[in-house]
């Protein structure tokens, strides 16, 4: 593109703007893209999380333009839910005094019987263009620089993302000539591009801005992905962040725009410097609709927590701690239902033990807080410079094996040499039709994860205070806190199931290392001689319930004071009752209708085991409240 698009300069702005304000446009679409982690230490985070400062009414009527995506649901869903009471007049009226909205029920009504047709999305240049794969060879752009298995040799000496994808396409020949040529005309740094193309285009920066984020949720994966390097991965943020891909795709926007007809131009200008035209009457009727539907939520809500709450038991002879989380919740109530002499507590932040998993092997631990956080402390079996010799054998062994697998050279020499040794391993899972409940090894050593020196008296004293401080002074003498983890296999959102708030991992590791604190004689003698009365005797086990099946491991230790069994025995009773129960309000969700209770749990079993199967269980789908209160509030109440 080496001359300026002939167009309609009155569709440019009057006085063409800054770069200054053009990078501040630009600034502002980058940070509506919500960031991602890496799979295997996957946590939750709000599609929307950029654009939070924003009424969501507007949020959704952009991503309707922008995106094809309303945050609203069909008509069809509303009146439904009017006309079978979910919604009453009531909520329909406070959602009209709350919102301001200048309807009446009447004329609310009657939109639902005849809905105007969807927000017609904004359209790239790429769309009015035929026989090309619009935004495709971005990804895969994407998907050679960040890989780190088959693309080594390919991105290691590049110097950032956008320089790799322009001279990649530069001498790709499935780009035609002249868009190669195009290509080579942009400047090589990212910033000077996108200065070149915002002076070209000449828009206003609110335009601008509207086209960046337009363009960038075209290939929303891999934004996400360069929006979260600069969260888990600062250092490389420069070179691969989300600046470099959104001159990428508006490069390749300014391509695309110079292979269209003078009249496409004219309507491709005119489109954007109008994109963000004001929230339609339509779309206004529909957000108060989804209003009345949230209060009749709430006022649902409302009911259940005025209701009288259940007794608790005076005196417990077991305490259980699980993780706030919308899975614990169900196994919570059952378990108090079925054993009133337990009483069960919500605990977040990771049991407060900021540690990673280095008994995994030799070449990075594994964090267990979230992906915010950096653990301070690492668990292992002996102190580095002493790790177990074959262990760390075994692991490098295995991490040999996957450098062969992924090596340019030794990719299919691997395969071809010893890929008959992997039959019995696949024959082998096959037949393992059952998942098992997750477990962990008991934790042996607690270091500093930057000079691998065992943790102080005063740390372990530190850690076992914020603990308690989190659940408040135990009243039973049997505390036990339960971590929870998921199954499944062949699923590369495994993490997505697991607690976040271990960092996309299990539980289990956290509790353990934390009962482990708490069982020390010198930790609880400290806690005492600060002012913490705890019962006695007094012990604490771990547990990791498995949010597929139900099931909670105990892992029993055998330096328990044996006064303590009985308590114990009842607490496993209540656990089995309880998993019973969680299954049967969960089986209709997945469509499992066993009526025999081991043919279910077989069932829910096999979910996990079977290869095909993307999700095993819903996770947190379908939480709509959180909760802050002492648990009497809440409990017997569902």
């Amino acid at each position: 593109m080496s001359q300026p698009v002939a167009v309609d300069t009155s569709l440019h702005h009057s006085s063409v703007p800054s770069p200054e304000q053009y990078h501040d446009a630009l600034k502002r679409a980058t940070d509506a893209i919500a960031p991602v982690w890496p799979l295997d230490q996957w946590i939750a985070v709000n599609p929307w999380w950029g654009l939070k400062h924003q009424p969501i009414e507007q949020v959704s009527h952009a991503l309707s333009r922008r995106a094809g995506q309303p945050m609203t649901m069909p008509a069809e869903f509303y009146r439904n839910a009017w006309e079978s009471g979910r919604i009453t007049p009531q909520d329909l009226q406070q959602a009209l005094r709350q919102g301001g909205y200048a309807y009446s029920e009447q004329s609310l009504v009657s939109y639902l019987a005849t809905p105007p047709k969807p927000v017609t999305p904004l359209r790239s240049a790429w769309d009015s263009l035929a026989g090309h794969d619009g935004f495709d060879p971005l990804a895969e752009s994407c998907a050679s620089y960040f890989d780190h298995h088959q693309q080594r040799w390919a991105s290691r000496f590049v110097p950032s993302l956008y320089h790799f994808w322009k001279t990649s396409a530069q001498h790709d020949l499935r780009c035609p000539k002249a868009q190669r040529q195009a290509l080579q005309a942009l400047p090589d740094d990212p910033t000077a591009a996108v200065e070149q193309i915002a002076e070209d285009w000449a828009l206003t920066p609110e335009a601008f801005e509207a086209l960046a984020h337009t363009l960038l949720l075209r290939i929303n994966g891999w934004a996400s992905w360069c929006q979260g390097i600069g969260w888990h991965t600062a250092h490389q943020q420069a070179e691969a962040g989300i600046t470099q891909l959104a001159a990428m795709v508006l490069a390749w926007e300014w391509i695309g725009v110079d292979q269209l007809t003078s009249i496409q131009q004219s309507e491709w200008f005119a489109q954007w410097q109008t994109a963000d035209a004001g929230i339609t009457s339509a779309h206004e009727a529909l957000w108060c609709w989804q209003h009345a539907y949230e209060l009749g939520y709430q006022r649902a809500l409302a009911m259940t927590l005025a209701a009288p709450s259940a007794e608790p038991f005076s005196a417990p002879k077991v305490q259980a701690a699980f993780c706030i989380d919308v899975r614990s919740e169900r196994f919570r109530r059952h378990l108090e239902q079925a054993t009133p002499t337990v009483a069960t507590l919500g605990v977040a932040r990771f049991f407060a033990m900021p540690v990673a998993d280095a008994a995994t092997g030799p070449e990075r631990a594994q964090p267990r807080v979230p992906g915010l956080l950096k653990p301070a402390y690492r668990v292992g079996s002996l102190h580095p410079q002493q790790r177990g010799v074959q262990r760390y054998q075994k692991e490098s062994q295995r991490q040999s094996v996957r450098h062969a697998k992924y090596a340019p050279l030794s990719t299919f020499t691997l395969v071809e040499t010893t890929g008959i040794a992997w039959g019995w391993k696949l024959i082998k899972d096959s037949l393992r039709k059952q998942a098992t409940v997750p477990q962990c090894e008991a934790p042996a050593g607690l270091f500093h994860t930057y000079d691998g020196e065992p943790i102080a008296r005063h740390e372990k004293i530190a850690l076992a205070k914020n603990l308690l401080t989190l659940l408040g002074t135990p009243t039973a003498s049997l505390l036990v806190l339960v971590g929870h983890d998921s199954q499944s296999e062949n699923n590369p959102h495994h993490a997505g199931l697991t607690c976040g708030a271990c960092g996309g991992q299990g539980g289990g590791m956290n509790a353990r290392v934390a009962a482990a604190l708490l069982n020390d004689p010198e930790v609880q003698q400290a806690l005492q001689h600060e002012g913490m009365t705890l019962p006695s005797p007094f012990y604490v086990l771990a547990a990791t319930h498995c949010t597929l099946t139900d099931r909670v491991h105990i892992y029993r230790d055998e330096q328990m004071p044996e006064a303590l069994e009985d308590a114990l025995a009842a607490f496993e009773s209540g656990v089995h009752v309880a998993g019973e129960a969680t299954r049967l309000e969960r089986a209709p969700d997945l469509g499992v209708d066993d009526a025999d209770p081991i043919e279910r749990l077989k069932t829910f079993a096999m979910r996990g085991a079977d290869w095909s199967q993307p999700r095993p269980e819903w996770g947190l789908v379908n939480n709509a409240a959180l909760i802050l209160a002492p648990r009497a509030r809440t409990q017997g109440k569902a």
